[in-house]
């Protein structure tokens, strides 16, 4: 079979199966902010793609193929209230990611409340001819209104052609569910996440992405995202749904320094832009 045929499988696999978009819950849910401002300008539709330090969270199998080293950093104000922010590293075949979430002192009837969280993903991959194999840890540590932490393995693979690339990522094959002060426990829920990425060059220096997604396929709350990006030179721009709304981004870069900014609309919470800013040797 050609290498296209299992590309238009998995991906007519996803689209049968993704029947409505929804954002995920739970305890997961915090890793799904993202920590790039480009993948939310694609609409978080970014396993297959993930060609730059955003593979360390949404596909490590992808580090399989990347080269040198780079750093990068994320901050927003998520949909006008929580503080959320993002550091991560990578380099070939490993990288890293240290993510904060704060919601502040929210006013009640009984006073104030406020919810902390931290979370660290660690994640590798390896070539084996077209494919890439790798793995992600997660670690999230809660810390308010009470405190518990837990873990989850995260299995992961890539196949790549000259044009095309299939992703996929089982959430929580293993894992240990957060356990709070309380008593009270929340697991990790198991999901498979699929994505295709097309890519076309018809000119020098000129660079289309096209990039499908469908996430938490095996759970009861599935997302289906797009985006469509392209590259002139060090200039880009995307535009992408990520199943609640329509995501906006731009990039410039220069030598080894590359801004993000991307917003993503909610007609509910209100917009939330998202800037990041990427150095790399």
């Amino acid at each position: 079979m050609r290498p296209i045929g299992p590309v238009c499988l998995i991906l007519c696999l996803a689209l049968s199966i993704a029947v409505c978009a929804q954002e995920f819950s739970g305890v997961g849910a915090f890793f799904s902010l993202g920590s790039s401002a480009r993948a939310l300008g694609l609409g978080r539709a970014f396993a297959a793609l993930a060609d730059d330090e955003g593979a360390v969270l949404h596909n490590p199998a992808a580090l399989a193929s990347y080269e040198g080293f780079g750093a990068s950093s994320v901050f927003v104000r998520q949909f006008g209230g929580i503080t959320y922010g993002a550091a991560t590293f990578a380099t070939s075949y490993f990288g890293g990611l240290l993510a904060l979430l704060d919601s502040g002192r929210i006013s009640s009837g009984d006073g104030t409340l406020r919810y902390a969280s931290q979370g660290i993903v660690l994640g590798g991959g390896l070539p084996l001819g077209p494919f890439g194999f790798g793995v992600r840890w997660r670690f999230l540590n809660v810390s308010a209104p009470s405190s518990g932490s837990g873990w989850a393995l995260d299995p992961c693979m890539t196949f790549t052609t000259e044009s095309l690339r299939v992703a996929m990522l089982l959430e929580s094959a293993l894992s240990t569910p957060v356990r709070y002060e309380s008593g009270s426990v929340e697991g990790f829920a198991p999901s498979l996440t699929i994505g295709t990425a097309a890519t076309l060059a018809p000119a020098e220096h000129v660079e289309w992405n096209l990039v499908f997604q469908a996430d938490g396929l095996i759970t009861a709350s599935t997302r289906l995202a797009m985006g469509l990006e392209t590259w002139v030179e060090g200039l880009g721009a995307r535009v992408g749904y990520d199943g609640q709304g329509v995501t906006y981004g731009l990039s410039a870069r220069l030598l080894g320094l590359q801004l993000d900014w991307a917003y993503a609309m909610r007609s509910d919470l209100g917009g939330s832009h998202r800037v990041g800013l990427t150095l790399r040797w």
